[in-house]
């Protein structure tokens, strides 16, 4: 009878536990985005063109960062999502290497790191098809 109960004790107890795991990055993300502007400072926005500025922002949360087409950072990214207006995510991401961190804001077809408030960059990236 001990063992019985026991037995039940022990199931209830594992169902009732969740398993944690880490949040889910938006696979919507992954690939490589071209930088297509840059916002801010004391200058207007300006379109960038077929500059070769890109990351490339891989499933198991690796990045890889272009300039004129060439590696110049690799290394871990995380993004965390603070609030979701319509179809906008905002909040931060923080690359490693070298370590990074800054405002977020993703569409499903533009992402955008940085912000112009008190005369800082943003740069908006597209997604390269």
């Amino acid at each position: 009878m001990k063992k019985g109960l026991l037995f039940i004790v022990v199931l209830i107890c594992m169902l009732a536990c969740k398993k944690e795991g880490n949040p889910k990055v938006n696979s919507g993300l992954f690939g490589k985005w071209e930088l297509a502007w840059v916002s801010g400072g004391l200058r207007p926005s300006v379109r960038v063109t077929n500059s070769g500025n890109m990351y490339q922002f891989n499933s198991d949360s690796t990045y890889v960062k272009y300039l004129d087409n060439k590696v110049v950072a690799s290394g871990k990214f995380s993004i965390r999502i603070i609030e979701t207006q319509d179809t906008v995510k905002f909040g931060t991401v923080t690359l490693t290497n070298p370590d990074y961190h800054d405002a977020w804001a993703e569409t499903p077809n533009t992402i955008t790191i940085g912000t112009s408030a008190f005369d800082g960059p943003s740069y908006e990236y597209h997604r390269v098809k």
